[in-house]
């Protein structure tokens, strides 16, 4: 099963050209997209061990240690481990805590594990498997815009699968005891950093029990001593799991309707095409809206199916070897894929990239193994070599044309909706008055962390999920606010708290003592609004029976008539 170890020059050297190229023209774009909520979530809780003076306040989800005085990261929820935040620190602390730092930071991850996969496939293939992998993953639009954009921990799991398997066959090869335990690490770590890495596992193990069985008894009977340190170390690094397991169920049954089989296998297609970026960039980020949208796509898909079909030939026809990778290949991936589209809350893209860079290598390894294939005459040879040197670039070209086009889109929108520039662009604009006391007062999804980040000193509250608490108990929720409070909404189909059009009314009742300014995108399109009233006052949030709405209090000597409660 294992290669000899051997020094990997030619595929160290094809990543560091893949790298650089991935660089370059990341370079452009990096800074131009608006930072997400979620992205801003996982990085603000690296940024709270940097700088601690802008620490934020999280959801209860959030869990944090004391280390070295400062707030560590070690949960962003149940089922979340805090790695990725952790893996920020590091670009923080050496290159200053901007967005344009962050996404360097997370592409950083994310080539590095590409490396990684490039070496583990090497060792179990050879070096030209391993280059044409790298080069259909490097040129995929999925890691390209993934490895740049991230609000899931994408990165960070390919950093743990690619290293962990790397290290493994490290291990088995050289019979180290300090890989197995490392590879036992960094596997674990990949489960801690979020909890279906587990389904990813069971896939590899599934798939390795049923094709190299042989190979695996040996390494269990052989190895012993090095497997039970790899044991060892996966069980250290998944304590944190284990303490929270109950926890971990429950958010897992709270996520289940946020999209039905149908809309996970929308969301795999489109991941695996490379529409799924331009599509979410088309709607504004709405996910529920996306696949209403059109948008180029990558051959793919079509050549994939077509190397499964030959992988098939493979493993019935191929030699040993050959027959067994096809095997190995042909389990892992169909029960991956199959385990994904079953996990209820699995309904984003970073869910299904999980099979990365396994498609990329069947269409490699297939194809490679095209043109060696010595059964025919010297014209059906050369025939077979050139179809799969077509099909091969035929993926790279289209591949290329979808980033190519969804690049442009950034780069002359800027974003829009969820993913424009415009709330962090109107935070840093307040900056200058943060003497003047300024607050921002988020009233729906979205504003708070975008904000919060982009800015030194402005203050920033959230009260969306106190809100939500009061609906949830039938209580009422109020604070106070001044002159000084900016409130930040969204009206209609872009209102994700469902607040905006009771608050919106509220305004208009109200509007002679308001001030109202409309956030627009580059294209012209409406973001969100601001209200500042000009008089101290109590936004009141009440419940009553079955209706909710705002309402204010004025807090000074001569307050307006009484207002109706602005109901939605």
């Amino acid at each position: 099963m294992n290669r000899p170890a051997t020094y990997g020059g030619a595929t160290l050297l094809a990543w560091l050209v893949l790298a650089s190229i991935t660089c370059l023209h990341a370079g452009p774009q990096i800074e131009a997209l608006g930072i997400y909520y979620d992205e801003a979530f996982l990085a603000q809780q690296g940024r709270d061990f940097t700088h601690p003076e802008r620490a934020a306040v999280h959801p209860p989800s959030v869990t944090t240690g004391e280390f070295f005085g400062r707030p560590f990261p070690i949960r962003n929820a149940a089922y979340l481990g805090g790695l990725k935040s952790q893996l920020s620190i590091p670009a923080f602390a050496l290159f200053g805590d901007s967005k344009t730092t962050l996404r360097y930071g997370i592409l950083t991850v994310g080539l590095l594990g590409l490396l990684f996969a490039m070496l583990a496939i090497r060792r179990l293939f050879d070096d030209r498997v391993a280059i044409a992998m790298g080069v259909l993953v490097a040129s995929d639009p999925g890691f390209h815009f993934f490895g740049q954009f991230e609000w899931g921990p994408f990165t960070s799991l390919l950093l743990c699968r690619g290293l962990g398997v790397w290290l493994l066959l490290v291990a088995i090869g050289r019979r180290s005891a300090l890989a197995f335990a490392a590879s036992g690490v960094v596997l674990g770590l990949g489960v801690y950093s979020r909890v279906d890495f587990v389904v990813i596992l069971a896939a590899y193990g599934i798939a390795t029990l049923f094709a190299l069985r042989p190979w695996l008894l040996e390494v269990l009977r052989e190895q012993s001593r090095g497997v039970a340190l790899a044991a060892a170390g996966f069980t250290l690094a998944v304590v944190p799991v284990i303490l929270v397991v109950t926890d971990v169920v429950g958010a897992g049954g709270g996520m289940s309707d946020r999209g039905d089989l149908g809309y996970r296998a929308q969301v795999l297609i489109s991941s695996l095409d490379g529409s799924h970026w331009a599509r979410l960039l088309a709607v504004g980020g709405r996910f529920e809206a996306m696949f209403e949208a059109n948008s180029i796509a990558t051959v793919f898909p079509g050549v994939l199916v077509v190397c499964v079909s030959m992988l098939g030939v493979i493993a019935l026809y191929g030699d040993a070897r050959d027959r067994t990778r096809a095997l190995w290949l042909l389990v892992a991936v169909p029960t991956l894929g199959f385990a994904m589209l079953a996990i209820s809350g699995a309904v984003r893209a970073h869910h299904m990239l999980n099979l990365l860079p396994l498609p990329q290598l069947i269409v490699a390894f297939t194809l490679i193994r095209a043109t060696r294939f010595e059964g025919h005459a010297g014209a059906r040879r050369l025939a077979m070599r050139g179809a799969a040197s077509v099909a091969f670039l035929a993926v790279v070209a289209s591949n290329l044309a979808v980033i190519a086009a969804t690049s442009k889109t950034i780069l002359e929108t800027g974003g829009t909706g969820r993913f424009s520039r415009a709330v962090e662009d109107f935070a840093v604009s307040l900056d200058a008055e943060a003497s003047q006391d300024v607050e921002l007062v988020s009233l729906d999804w979205g504003f708070h962390l975008p904000a919060h980040f982009a800015t030194r000193t402005l203050r920033a509250r959230e009260p969306i999920w106190k809100i939500s608490q009061a609906i949830a108990r039938g209580t009422r929720w109020e604070a106070g606010g001044g002159t000084q409070s900016i409130y930040l909404y969204r009206e209609g189909e872009d209102d994700v708290f469902g607040l905006g059009d009771s608050f919106a009314r509220l305004v208009r009742v109200h509007s002679d003592l308001a001030t109202i300014h409309e956030h627009r995108d580059r294209t012209g399109g409406l973001v969100f609004k601001s209200v500042r009233f000009d008089r101290p006052h109590t936004l009141v949030f009440d419940r009553r029976g079955r209706a909710a709405g705002f309402r204010l209090r004025w807090r000074d000597a001569a307050p307006p008539p009484p207002a109706p409660v602005a109901r939605p």
